[in-house]
């Protein structure tokens, strides 16, 4: 027993100090009513809204970007994972701290009795913090001699979108993209085409149908927190050309062959409908053809790949005349070839099903044939869906 009171004895001067300077603490902080006259920045991450975003000489896109910026004086809102300096009157023993009805963890050490360093947790913490309409909007702060609110809003961060489903598809497909924060979701586009939302979209997943005339292109999902864009691009189940021609194909240096009666340029920079590039063809006689044959060592197969139609865009140029036609043939096989109509001045989407085609088992050639005139046009965007 002696020794237990000799632990005592060496413990209480320590207790003694620990009281004393609690006691210091709250004799050095005002014991009124805590305010709050403003909240003010530490760091800052910021939405720079409708940033255009250079492709090419002759296209753009637009979307929103997320930058760290210069301090600010004062917040007029708050940011998830962003750090904040709450500043008023009578904080030193705040004992809580909180946004929107939910406590925030905040380092005592750092509290003054003027200020309280604090952090909003990220929106993948495990504390979330609610924002949009059905918030609270108050930043309360709670202390040894009572509490204050403040009016203080919290806003959206913007989308993330980590994928969609399918990864290609035509007109009319239904394609789910699925992310965080899409609270509020006002919209969807294919680059630059409005796409019809179905249903009812959730802060994690949202469902839209294809528009007419997407051949290739990002989603882009706009909520009240900005404008996101996917990392990856909507397109087909396999491409032929973008802005270059694909392995195997048309004998630009990756096998097969092309021609005939038809200028052609793989790299023509005139017309692209997306990217750089598109494919210039001038027909030297009414039965020219952009001919790609091709010469890939794995065999296309229909049935496997899951192709069904050939999709491809053509932009009308000089000689075009209105009401002008293409003939699409597959596999030579000329007697089940389909015909398009192209317009002068303009880019038009088609989607043929390879049931219209002659539907072949295997894919060995593409060609859009002249059909009856002599004039020039831009292709791109060939693919399969």
């Amino acid at each position: 027993m002696k020794r237990n009171f000799r632990i005592l004895y060496l413990l209480l001067p320590v207790l003694a100090m620990l009281g004393t300077a609690s006691c210091k603490k709250d004799a050095a902080g005002g014991k009124g009513l805590p305010t709050v006259t403003r909240v003010r920045y530490l760091s800052k991450s910021d939405t720079i809204k409708d940033v255009v975003h250079r492709v090419n000489l002759d296209s753009s896109q637009t979307y929103d970007d997320h930058r760290v910026v210069p301090f600010d004086s004062t917040a007029t809102e708050g940011r998830l994972g962003t750090q904040y300096a709450i500043l008023g009157t009578n904080l030193l023993t705040a004992s809580s701290v909180s946004f929107n009805g939910v406590a925030v963890y905040f380092n005592p050490a750092l509290v003054t009795d003027n200020s309280i360093i604090v952090s909003i947790p990220s929106n993948t913490s495990t504390v979330q913090v609610p924002f949009g309409p059905t918030a609270s909007n108050k930043l309360t702060v709670v202390t040894k001699y009572g509490k204050v609110d403040f009016n203080f809003s919290i806003a959206q961060p913007p989308a993330v979108i980590s994928s969609f489903s399918p990864l290609f598809g035509g007109e009319g497909d239904i394609v789910t993209i699925t992310g965080t924060i899409f609270n509020s979701v006002s919209g969807v586009k294919f680059d630059d085409i409005p796409a019809q939302i179905v249903g009812t979209p959730t802060p994690t997943s949202i469902q839209v149908k294809v528009p007419a005339g997407v051949a290739s292109a990002h989603i882009f999902v706009t909520t009240p927190g900005g404008t996101a864009k996917s990392a990856a691009s909507f397109g087909f189940k396999y491409t032929v050309y973008d802005d270059v021609l694909a392995t195997g194909w048309g004998g630009q240096g990756s096998g097969g062959y092309d021609g005939y009666n038809s200028i052609r340029n793989y790299k023509d920079a005139t017309h692209p409908k997306r990217g750089t590039a598109d494919i210039s063809v001038q027909y030297t006689n009414s039965y020219g053809a952009l001919q790609l044959g091709y010469g890939g060592a794995t065999v296309l197969d229909v049935k496997k790949l899951g192709f069904t139609s050939l999709k491809f865009s053509v932009y009308g140029g000089a000689g075009v005349a209105a009401g002008a036609r293409l003939q699409v043939v597959i596999n030579g096989s000329y007697g089940t070839g389909s015909l398009v109509t192209i317009t002068p001045g303009a880019y038009g989407d088609f989607t043929i099903p390879l049931s219209s085609l002659g539907n072949p088992a295997t894919i060995s050639e593409i060609v859009i044939q002249s059909y009856g005139g002599t004039d020039t046009i831009y292709v791109d965007d060939i693919g399969f869906i």
